[in-house]
């Protein structure tokens, strides 16, 4: 058997629901990087490397079994439009949570940004050597030969992170449609974000943590700490009319991309490029790398690593923050639920 040369980091069947005319062949896209706009990019060439998961299909395959799954259930909820989301604790919402958390770790953006991690945590710990070592090693970058396979093994036995958050559909009803990107999982915060500390809130365990990922130019799917928000009034989805909603969901998207956005054949060059990258460029690069050197109670030294990611004051009409917001006096955003803390699987409450 031949075999499968490029290996999508996002799904077809996922671009089709937003394809030119809804035909599933070609999709808009525009490249940051370079500042170009396609109106009618083939999607089978999209968000795809050559041999991205290793020289074998073993990786590739296994995501095509649990796409085949989700496809499933995209079609359920984007064709049918019957909007009611897997029950809690069921094969069906563990494979969909499986999903979303690969998804979060399987793209370049991903392993590139796994690997600069691993070298700034690492020369976080070099004034901690001895003289000699220092100099040794000051001028050592880590690297692998596959980050992006790194990323995604290492994403494997972090599911248990997604527990305690409650899924529900946002109807786009205004007249802008959602674009999505080549890293589409967006992770925000806005509990922490009004308590004026950011620092690790977007962490998978965080307490008020959201993810925002779009689905069709009409429909994202949110997971969200339910013990912190509000969101809509019907079980299983809320809807918006408002421009200023998506459009901020949108931003996320940009802010969130490696290189490209994609998108269907109503959003024009000059929303991307006028709205969007003019608006809010200098945005895209102030997420940052903290490390600070914490002394316990007996002397020793701990170093805390973590990271702020980018955030725009989201403020959506359809979430309300349901408990008091606090100001943490150890900078850390806090667990969503204790159990969070041990690495190993953890009923989600009954």
């Amino acid at each position: 058997m031949s075999k499968r040369k490029n290996h999508h980091y996002i799904p077809r069947f996922y671009f089709k629901r937003f394809s030119v005319n809804n035909k599933g062949k070609v999709i808009g896209l525009y490249n940051c990087a370079n500042s170009i706009y396609v109106q009618n990019a083939p999607i089978k060439h999209q968000a795809c490397e050559e041999f991205l998961y290793g020289d074998d299909d073993e990786i590739e395959s296994l995501l095509a079994d649990l796409e085949n799954n989700i496809a499933k259930m995209f079609h359920y909820w984007t064709e049918k439009k019957i909007l009611i989301p897997p029950p809690q604790n069921t094969n069906g919402f563990i494979t969909f949570k499986r999903f979303i958390l690969y998804q979060l770790f399987r793209t370049p953006k991903a392993g590139n940004t796994t690997i600069e991690h691993l070298n700034k945590a690492f020369h976080s710990f070099l004034p901690l050597f001895k003289p000699e070592k220092i100099k040794e090693f000051e001028e050592l970058e880590i690297s692998h030969e596959n980050s992006v396979l790194l990323a995604l093994l290492n994403s494997a036995d972090k599911e248990y992170l997604l527990n305690f958050l409650d899924c529900k559909f946002i109807v786009n009803l205004s007249e802008l449609p959602y674009i999505t990107s080549d890293s589409p999982v967006i992770l925000y915060n806005q509990f922490m974000e009004k308590s004026n500390m950011y620092i690790g809130a977007t962490g998978l365990p965080a307490k008020g943590l959201q993810i925002f990922y779009p689905i069709h130019p009409r429909l994202m799917i949110c997971l969200y700490d339910h013990s912190v928000y509000s969101c809509g009034e019907t079980i299983n989805c809320t809807s918006t009319e408002k421009i200023e909603d998506i459009h901020q969901l949108n931003t996320l998207q940009y802010l969130n991309c490696d290189k490209q956005l994609f998108f269907d054949d109503s959003i024009s060059e000059g929303y991307i490029v006028d709205d969007l990258i003019k608006g809010y460029k200098d945005k895209k690069k102030s997420s940052r790398f903290i490390n600070k050197n914490l002394k316990t109670e007996d002397g020793r030294s701990l170093l805390f690593i973590s990271f702020e990611d980018v955030h725009i004051d989201l403020d959506l009409s359809f979430f309300k923050i349901c408990c008091n917001i606090s100001n943490f006096n150890n900078g850390i955003a806090p667990l969503r639920h204790p159990s969070l803390v041990r690495k190993k699987k953890v009923e989600e409450p009954g």
